[in-house]
C-alpha cells in the first residue's frame, strides 16, 4: 500500500490525533481508526493509530512509502464530544 498521501489526516478528526501525537516526522502517516464498543450506541470513543513509514527498496512497492518502520506506532483516543466540538 502506498502511504504518500494521509487520507486520515484530511479528516477533522485526524487532524486533532495529529496534534495530539505530536511532534511526528514528516514521513508519519495515520493508518488505522477504529470505534470501541460493542453496539453503535456503546461508540463513545475512537482509537487512532499512526506510525513512521520508509519507502520500500524492491518489490511491487518499490519507491513508494509503504513499510512501516518498527517501533513508531503512536495511538490516541477521541472522544466522540470531541469530534462532535470539530464539526460546529
Amino acid at each position: 500500500m502506498d502511504m504518500e498521501k494521509d487520507f486520515f489526516a484530511d479528516q477533522p478528526y485526524g487532524q486533532l490525533a495529529l496534534q495530539k501525537m505530536a511532534p511526528t516526522p514528516s514521513d508519519f502517516r495515520l493508518y488505522c481508526a477504529e470505534w470501541l464498543g460493542d453496539k453503535p450506541n456503546d461508540r463513545q470513543v475512537l482509537k487512532i493509530t499512526g506510525g513512521e513509514f520508509r519507502r520500500a527498496k524492491s518489490g511491487k512497492n518499490k519507491g513508494k512509502l509503504s513499510i512501516l518502520v518498527k517501533g513508531t506506532d503512536k495511538t490516541v483516543f477521541l472522544t466522540s464530544e470531541e469530534i462532535q466540538s470539530l464539526k460546529h
